[in-house]
């Protein structure tokens, strides 16, 4: 609604759904709510100027459905209450040129997570049980906690106007811990397809919009709800279509990407829609012209003030000409 020339009310029809979430909180621009709600709900591509016509459908899924998600951080390195053994691993930081046994990608750092492929931060020492019964669990939980190991991982916690990435690849397999939860699918192919899809500007806009975002600059979903999460189903891709997303993934796994609120400015991750759109989803060259609604999605995502958490991109902007890293820019937890 208007008032001469200045916008003061929205109307949207957006009713809660059955997890009791309600995700267009939080959303300045409604018509981006309307876009995200398309692609998760429906598997309608229906951006911003995009007319009805020109929609496009995707095979969409949740998590749940294609992927097991790993075990609660607790369960990997944790002790109850009474101090018995909860997570069978003590978590022990990597070495220098050390190839660890059992690798876990743990904590959060901005700088390290530009790139859509890094290795893990810790190593898990199995711990020593008490008695013969305790060490019988211990090694139980041990090899249950092995075998969630994946290569892709999800970023449950996501500082938008720090971190670049949703989900990342780890060339070995890797325990996902508490700032990266692993998602263990059927093939490493699939695999390296999520994780460049839920990298995309499309994948960013149903993360966005799905998340928790109560902290400013901060989208957070919860293990629990990590299952429900839209994401394109890579189940349905077919061979030559796996095989497109490895390459463009091997093309980008080292490249730095912007943090999500400069992506309106992210030449890499416009490159990585148009590829990825292209060659594994066969989109319309109409939608991912460098003025087209992909881009208008970029510009509008970095305005929002959820995503951006008040700071200003001219003023924190992150340099990425040698490493993709400024010394200011970690968030560690």
């Amino acid at each position: 609604m208007y008032f001469g020339d200045e916008v003061i009310g929205q109307a949207l029809n957006a009713p809660v759904t059955l997890s009791g979430a309600w995700n267009p909180t939080r959303v300045s621009d409604l018509s981006l709510a309307q876009s995200a709600y398309q692609l998760g709900h429906k598997g309608i591509v229906w951006l911003p100027s995009m007319g009805k016509g020109t929609a496009v459908q995707l095979p969409i899924t949740s998590v749940g459905k294609i992927a097991k998600v790993g075990p609660y951080h607790a369960d990997i390195d944790g002790l109850t209450q009474t101090k018995s053994i909860r997570g069978p691993f003590a978590r022990v930081a990597l070495a220098a040129n050390h190839v660890p046994t059992y690798p876990i990608l743990w904590e959060h750092d901005a700088n390290r997570e530009r790139s859509i492929s890094f290795e893990a931060d810790f190593e898990g020492v199995p711990r020593k049980g008490k008695d013969a019964f305790e060490q019988e669990q211990v090694d139980y939980k041990t090899s249950a906690v092995w075998h969630s190991a994946s290569h892709c991982h999800f970023n449950q916690n996501f500082q938008f106007n720090s971190q670049s990435t949703a989900m990342q690849y780890t060339e070995h397999l890797t325990i996902g811990g508490r700032a990266w939860p692993s998602l263990k699918l059927a093939s490493a192919k699939q695999e390296k397809a999520l994780v460049v899809w839920a990298n995309t500007s499309l994948g960013i806009l149903v993360h966005w919009y799905h998340s928790n975002k109560q902290q400013s600059g901060r989208g957070n979903i919860v293990p629990t709800s990590i299952i429900n999460l839209p994401v394109l189903d890579v189940a349905e891709l077919s061979e030559d279509q796996l095989k497109f997303a490895a390459k463009i993934f091997d093309d980008f796994k080292k490249r730095p990407l912007r943090p999500i609120n400069e992506i309106d400015e992210d030449i890499a991750r416009a490159e990585l829609d148009t590829r990825f759109c292209d060659e594994v989803l066969g989109v319309s060259k109409s939608i991912t012209y460098p003025e087209g609604p992909l881009a208008l999605l970029r510009n509008k995502l970095a305005k929002e003030p959820s995503i951006r958490g008040g700071k200003d991109p001219a003023d924190d902007s992150v340099d990425l000409e040698d490493d993709g890293s400024t010394p200011d820019d970690t968030d560690v937890e």
